[in-house]
């Protein structure tokens, strides 16, 4: 991304939240002032980011999930679940199943008339709701991480 595409973006973002006033500014301080820009900020992102997703045509979108592919290399397996899917599209895993038999969902069965699918994982990176999936993973793999640590020092200690 160029550097005058990404002050224009920068721009654009801090035009749209400067005009929304706090009540009481002069009494709040510096740090929650700056942590409401900020949230502001994010928010605003979200909007736009799922607007600009809409726009793309299916080249483009190939294009995005293919860059964001090499970023996220070996973060996420090469395929997802179907209850994995249902939670970043927001259907129900019977959905997805379905869409996966009519071809909406690129996938393919594990086994002839199973009704379990293998979903390649590469075309949701760029699903509007990929981020809140992704940090969702992250927390609890760390909070399955907590869990194993804790019942590796329980075992020690029941050792000793």
């Amino acid at each position: 991304m160029s550097e005058d595409m990404n002050a224009e973006i920068v721009g654009n973002l801090y035009d749209t939240i400067k005009n929304k006033s706090v009540t009481n500014e002069s009494e709040i301080s510096e740090g929650a002032r700056r942590y409401v820009t900020i949230l502001r900020m994010q928010m605003e992102l979200e909007k736009q980011k799922e607007q600009i997703y809409l726009e793309l045509n299916e080249f483009e979108k190939q294009e995005a999930s293919k860059i964001l592919k090499e970023e996220i290399n070996g973060e996420f397996p090469e395929y997802l679940p179907v209850r994995d899917v249902a939670e970043i599209l927001e259907v129900t895993p019977q959905m997805v199943r379905r869409y996966c038999a009519d071809g909406r969902v690129d996938a393919r069965q594990r086994l002839e008339g199973s009704g379990k699918w293998l979903i390649p994982t590469d075309q949701f990176i760029t699903h509007p709701n990929w981020k809140k999936y992704s940090e969702k993973r992250k927390k609890v793999k760390k909070q399955s991480d907590n869990i194993a640590s804790k019942m590796m020092k329980y075992l020690e200690e029941d050792v000793d």
